[in-house]
């Protein structure tokens, strides 16, 4: 399977070529029955605690594919304020990264200016000397310990940039193969000093984000960590063989196995009431809903467990009803 651009663009960079292998496609087919079922079961919203986990995951996993020392552990202490025992770059780094995660909503996901916003708040308050803005100049990035690799001139970067996002806006492209495209292309072309390859995962999660909204809490980012020599590896192997199947394959390998985490972990056996509710909450926000609302949010469960979920939350006093019976409404207090 051949997987092109619809769009030529009348610029110097041009897409590195996608032949899907058989292994590719199954994988695709993979994700895809995940976040059905993920979505089926109103997942796209996993219980907080296990959303805050995930996001904990997801920065220590970013960090430390660039060589952060940080813990799971660590980065929910310093969302939490506390103290911990890592160097003053490490912790703005995570603190950074903290802040551009929890504000991933405002960002335009086919903007240029919005990525650079990204850029600005990942590596600014001191990491780079001049976050948000393309490089003016030469750069060499490691491939293995001793060997290097020029990266392209800095002058194509900008409209190598607008090239790649005219594909997000116009390429029709399944937007999971989008995303991973972009994540490779982005790094190719490398428009930053520094941070390039942060702000390309922070982006891919973005981008998914769009058509899947479950991909904003699971830990992409910690998967690929846990297997950071191959995807260095395999972006070199795209780079060097000039197709980017390789790469795709290993991303997508990395979201089914994020996803197969987030089922295994809110499995419908270990839906509570508790868990019930807070999806609800997030769901309904401030405006009101009846049970045949609330049986429509949780298709698994019968109008008596409705009954009873409502008529728990109104007696804990985390909902307000109004009417009796049939006609019945509730809103979140």
């Amino acid at each position: 399977m051949i997987v092109s651009y619809e769009t030529i663009y009348d610029m110097n960079w041009k897409p590195t070529e996608l032949v899907l292998s058989a292994e590719s496609i199954r994988k695709l087919a993979e994700v895809e029955q995940l976040i059905g079922k993920v979505e089926g079961l109103h997942l796209s919203r996993p219980v907080p605690k296990l959303r805050q986990k995930n996001r904990a995951k997801s920065i220590r996993g970013s960090t430390g594919i660039e060589g952060n020392s940080c813990s799971v552990e660590q980065v929910e202490a310093i969302a939490d304020g506390r103290p911990v025992a890592l160097s003053k770059k490490e912790q703005l780094e995570i603190r950074n990264a903290l802040e551009g995660y929890d504000t991933l909503m405002s960002f335009d996901p086919f903007s240029i200016q919005s990525i650079l916003d990204a850029h600005r708040t990942l590596m600014g308050k001191g990491l780079l000397l001049v976050p948000g803005k393309f490089r003016q100049g030469p750069v060499e990035v490691y491939v293995t310990e001793t060997q290097t690799r020029s990266m392209p001139d800095w002058k194509t970067v900008e409209s190598s940039m607008e090239a790649l996002f005219g594909y997000l806006k116009n390429g029709e492209d399944l937007m999971l193969i989008k995303s991973i495209r972009f994540h490779f292309e982005f790094v190719n072309i490398h428009p930053f000093l520094d941070g390039n390859g942060r702000v390309a995962r922070l982006w891919q999660t973005r981008l998914l984000m769009e058509e899947h909204p479950v991909f904003e809490f699971l830990d992409v980012e910690s998967m690929v960590f846990e297997r950071r020599e191959e995807y260095y590896r395999q972006i070199c192997n795209a780079q060097n063989c000039g197709n980017v199947d390789c790469f795709v394959s290993f991303m997508l390998e990395q979201i089914r196995r994020s996803l197969a985490s987030l089922w295994e972990n809110s499995a419908p056996s270990r839906n509570t009431y508790a868990d019930r509710i807070s999806i609800a909450q997030q769901a309904f926000g401030k405006e009101t809903f009846s049970r045949k609302d609330y049986c429509r949010l949780f298709k698994t469960i019968s109008p008596a467990t409705a009954s009873r979920d409502l008529s728990a939350g109104v007696t804990a006093g985390s909902l307000d009803r109004e009417g009796d019976k049939r006609t019945a409404v509730y809103r979140f207090v």
